[in-house]
């Protein structure tokens, strides 16, 4: 399962196309935004709308109350016949599709005990005293109701009147149907909805367009990696990249080069193993030849054929070492060892070699951990000691010891032999080289310092001083990594 998919429902898995992300990362907040903008307009052109009409609404009561006099001692309102139209008819549609131009209007005009004066009866009576209102400077107030069925928008104006029993409280109210105003919100939404919805198709489309030519350089560098060969592990070319683009050519770069050296190791390896193992090889047969033909007696040619035998296999498994070191340091953590036991698994292993010789071996080692893979430390000192005490003479002196050098520990294997002349000081890693008495032949040393290499540590050889000379080898293991932060 992709990281993306992962607890998720498929449904809701992230599509794996960069583009597809942007879009999709992009669109969410963007419709989110237009969404709260459009009700934003709709809001803000529904209170502009209203206002209109609640000013109309007032202006119309105001009209009403200005029509109100005293005639043979009654108060009378007599509306012209233009006025009548005006709040007794409903309006047409003018066009299909468009709204009405003007809603139904009613009037009722009555005293605050609820007495009927003029207008429409079914109008419920207002019958509360009006505030102040604060915009229109009048007592009059706007309020939601409904007459029968249909819901009407109203305004009460409180008007005083003159009349032959003094001044008296007359109430004007004039109410217009809501409908118009509903239809007209909802247009203002619809308008408003459709006009963001063709943004977000025009906002999407750029998007697309503009993902689709700043991921280009991607096609482009796909295209490069398409036309090279399978043995083509040079750099890319250099080229203008975005600079998004450059940590990603470096990583494949680094990658390149990672392959390329190990591509060369296992040339190196297969040349090495290919060129040293046909030598033993070949004399091995030369010798069983020339014991079948009785040119040697059968008990030197066996033991001749012994003898390169046993060099071939300490080649093999030289070769095998090397490989199995390269592996290992690629799929497997180091853990920690005991480098002192790790010594002293060398030193008894080669024991019966010391005892041959004579030799006065030193055991100076004190318990040391390090974080290490544990079987190449042992391959390395094991190659180091057999060295020693190849070229340490007969009753000579050679040892192991541990050291700390700048916090890291040590692994020191010294003998008291030739040490390095100044020719092999040059190639002593060298696989194969040699210069007898000196020390560097076969795969020893070389395979050591691999081994090193892919620890971690470093491998250093320098002649001792002194009067007994001879050579020392010091392995430095590399520094344990700090403790984790405590949480």
């Amino acid at each position: 399962m992709p990281p993306e998919g992962r607890g998720l429902p498929a449904r809701l898995a992230l599509p794996r196309s960069i583009r597809a992300r942007l879009l999709l990362w992009l669109s969410l907040p963007l419709v989110v935004f237009l969404a709260i903008d459009a009700w934003a307009n709709y809001s803000a052109a529904l209170r502009t709308a209203q206002l209109a009409f609640d000013r109309l609404l007032v202006t119309s009561t105001h009209a009403l109350a200005d029509l109100i006099r005293l005639e043979r001692g009654q108060l009378v309102i007599s509306l012209p016949h233009a006025a009548l139209e005006i709040y007794d008819h409903v309006s047409a549609a003018a066009e299909p599709g468009e709204l009405e131009t003007r809603g139904r209007m009613l009037y009722r005009v009555g005293f605050l005990d609820g007495a009927y004066l003029a207008g429409d009866r079914e109008l419920p009576a207002y019958t509360a005293r009006p505030p102040s209102h604060p915009v229109y400077r009048s007592m009059i107030e706007l309020y939601d109701s409904r007459s029968g069925p249909e819901p009407m928008r109203m305004a009460a104006l409180l008007q005083p009147v003159e009349s032959f029993d003094g001044a008296r409280l007359v109430v004007v109210q004039v109410a217009e149907s809501s409908a118009y105003r509903d239809a007209l919100a909802r247009r203002i939404l619809l308008e408003t909805l459709v006009r963001q919805a063709v943004l977000l198709v025009v906002v999407l489309a750029l998007i697309w367009v503009v993902a689709t030519l700043a991921l280009k350089p991607l096609t482009l560098l796909a295209a490069r990696l398409d036309a090279r060969s399978a043995h083509d592990l040079t750099p890319l070319a250099p080229a203008p990249v975005p600079s998004e683009l450059t940590p990603v050519v470096g990583g494949f770069d680094g990658l390149l080069a990672r392959l390329a050296h190990a591509q060369e190791q296992q040339r190196r390896f297969v040349a090495d193993a290919s060129h040293q193992l046909r030598t033993p090889l070949t004399v091995l047969q030369l010798q069983a030849e020339s014991g079948l033909r009785g040119d040697v007696p059968a008990q030197e040619a066996l033991a001749s054929v012994a003898a390169t035998t046993q060099r071939a296999t300490r080649l093999a498994e030289q070769l095998l070492s090397l490989a199995k070191a390269q592996q290992t340091a690629a799929t497997e953590a180091p853990q920690d060892a005991d480098l002192r036991e790790i010594a002293s698994e060398a030193a008894v292993e080669l024991s019966p070699l010391i005892a041959a010789k004579y030799l006065d071996f030193r055991f100076e080692c004190e318990p040391c951990t390090a974080s290490t893979h544990r079987w190449m430390v042992r391959e390395i000192v094991a190659n180091l000691l057999k060295n020693a005490i190849e070229f340490t003479p007969d009753h000579g002196v050679l040892g192991i010891r541990t050291e700390f050098e700048g916090g890291s520990p040590a692994l020191v294997v010294w003998d008291s032999g030739p040490g390095l002349s100044d020719a092999m000081k040059e190639q002593v890693f060298t696989p194969f080289a040699t210069d007898r008495p000196s020390r560097g032949a076969g795969l020893g040393l070389a395979i050591c310092r691999d081994l090193a290499s892919a620890l971690g540590a470093s491998l250093q050889l320098a002649n001792r001083g002194g009067a007994q000379g001879g050579l020392q080898a010091r392995l430095v293991m590399p520094p344990a990594p700090p403790p984790p932060p405590r949480p």
